[in-house]
């Protein structure tokens, strides 16, 4: 994602200061974690310290002159009779006749290249926070059913201790239950550990602290997406898109500054001689020949640059529409298996688990039989969470894919 030198990721150091991060409870949404990471994650130091250089390099191409005047100066005697004193001074100045525009047009240019290139490497930032957000709510929704499961079974396995003292089950049917109620603890464990996992993932994306206690504050259930007529109009301004268009502005400028650079280059100087008891002041010009070197490989090279641009701006441009149609595709059958399951599956499943609690506790089912069920149960709630948080990606993909935050 990110292609910057670490003398570069310096400067950003060094540029911009950090938003200061406090230990301690911190709820965090998911437009929270978006504008946290932005400010503080290193991707998005490192980027905006980019743009940061790009403009010091504006600040050299605006100079009246980017050479500094060189000054000359001899003294020696004549090799005569009475051996007197000769001495010169000489004072030149490249002029740049030319060449000043075509560089600050170089520098401005690459200067909106790499806020584009800012852009795109913000983009990537929130779509990575966006997935760790999601992810982190599911963890800790999995965790509340894990929690569940194992209150279930607690009560599950106490009623079969009753029902075993009263001689209605056997030893295994209590052992069973017992036997489930150590899987469903060990679960509940495993939850609490993935959870730790997943917000631990955020937490490093939005710059938490190591006492920072996140309080992950949301739903799966994603807001709802653009029309595809919008989406498809924003795909032409993606980020990515946009650096190739200003890499292609920026390879016309090189190619303008490589044919500045085939003129001849000028260049005033001033003198003042001392020969004898004469005093000489000259002036003049200084002018260069491009005979062999027409700056005939800056051009080419540039040129080059320009085509290549081109090129992958359109083919990530037809890529982009196609991704979008995918993940479209893909967010309506999410969507479309959201609403299935809790129009069909839901309502049933709350229904059975109501039932099971009472006939287990009034042992009218056996203990096998409750196990069967409780896991059917377990699994259809498990199932929902997941049909939510692939829904919740879908949606983040689609306004990824379209160039927008998620």
């Amino acid at each position: 994602m990110s292609r910057v030198p670490i003398a570069r990721l310096a400067v950003a150091a060094l540029v911009l200061s950090p938003v200061p991060v406090f230990a301690g409870p911190l709820d965090i949404d998911l437009p929270a974690a978006i504008d946290r990471a932005r400010r503080v994650s290193p991707a998005a130091l490192a980027a905006r310290g980019e743009v940061a250089v790009a403009q010091g390099a504006v600040v050299t191409a605006e100079l009246p002159f980017v050479d500094n005047p060189e000054i000359e100066a001899g003294a020696g005697p004549r090799l005569t009779t009475g051996r007197p004193i000769d001495a010169e001074v000489r004072l030149e100045q490249h002029l740049e006749l030319g060449r000043r525009a075509a560089r600050r047009r170089v520098a401005r240019a690459e200067v909106v290249q790499v806020q584009a290139e800012r852009d795109a490497a913000l983009r990537e930032l929130d779509l990575e926070v966006t997935l760790a957000f999601y992810d982190a709510v599911f963890a800790e929704r999995s965790v509340g059913l894990a929690q569940r499961a194992e209150e279930f079974a607690q009560a599950a396995s106490g009623a079969a201790d009753r029902r075993r003292r009263a001689g209605e089950i056997t030893d295994l049917d209590a052992n069973l239950a017992r036997s489930a109620l150590g899987r469903a603890r060990a679960a509940s464990r495993a939850a609490l550990s993935e959870r730790a996992s997943a917000v631990g993932r955020l937490g490093a994306l939005i710059g938490a602290d190591r006492d920072d206690v996140l309080v992950v504050r949301g739903e799966l259930r994603p807001g709802a997406v653009p029309e595809p007529p919008a989406l498809r109009a924003a795909v032409a301004s993606r980020p990515d898109v946009r650096v190739r268009e200003a890499e292609r502005a920026t390879a016309a400028a090189q190619r303008d500054q490589a044919n500045a650079s085939a003129l001849p280059q000028v260049s005033a100087w001033a003198s003042y001689q001392r020969e004898d008891t004469a005093t000489i002041v000259l002036g003049g010009l200084r002018l260069s020949l491009p005979l062999w070197n027409r700056a005939q490989g800056d051009r080419a090279i540039a040129a080059a640059r320009q085509r290549r641009a081109g090129a992958i701006r359109d083919a990530t441009l037809r890529a982009a529409e196609r991704q979008l149609a995918d993940a479209l595709a893909a967010y309506a059958l999410a969507r479309d298996a959201v609403d299935i399951f809790e129009r069909d599956v839901a309502p049933v499943l709350d229904d059975n688990e109501q039932l099971l609690q009472k006939t287990m506790t009034a042992g009218q089912i056996a203990v096998s039989d409750y196990l069967v069920a409780r896991q059917e149960i377990l699994g259809g709630r498990r199932e929902h969470l997941e049909r939510l948080l692939a829904l919740a990606r879908a949606a983040a993909t689609v306004q990824y894919v379209a160039g927008g935050a998620p």
